[in-house]
């Protein structure tokens, strides 16, 4: 009887864990969901997902993962400056007779992320993978990065 009790209180904390913040996993079934969030910013934490696909060119499942993952971390970087600081956008289309051809989008975005924590890697059935990085809010507030007004729930 008090094994069940210990696995019901052990179960209930996990829950509570995977429950209290952050962003849900996207990899079901070993593929991408259809539609996720990227950012979320909470009362402690901005929270960033990074992705990156596998190269097919690299031969072994370690490569491929390693590499899809050191991607997904600069991605999730990335994204992590371009929510404190915003990002240049360069972008051209060409339109012929009335299909967009050829249309470029460019980011540029410059800046230091310190204090942030990898919480969660997951890999696709295909070894791409995707990251979750949090960075403390109070940290960012020293840095004056202003917030949502709703974002603090």
């Amino acid at each position: 009887m008090n094994r069940k009790i210990v696995v019901a209180m052990l179960a209930g904390v996990f829950f509570a864990a995977g429950c209290g913040g952050g962003l849900k996993s996207i990899v079901s079934k070993g593929e991408m969901v259809p539609t996720f969030a990227d950012t979320k910013v909470d009362k402690h934490y901005l929270w960033v997902r990074g992705l990156a696909a596998a190269n097919p060119e690299h031969t072994s499942k370690m490569q491929k993962r390693a590499m899809s993952r050191e991607a997904a971390v600069a991605n999730a970087f990335q994204r992590s400056v371009e929510y404190i600081k915003g990002a240049g956008i360069i972008a051209n289309v060409r339109v012929k007779d009335a299909i967009s051809q050829d249309s470029t989008i460019e980011t540029k975005v410059n800046g230091v992320v310190r204090g942030s924590e990898i919480v969660t890697t997951e890999y696709t059935e295909d070894d791409g993978c995707t990251v979750v990085l949090k960075i403390p809010r109070d940290k960012l507030q020293q840095m004056n990065v202003e917030f949502p007004e709703d974002s603090a729930k």
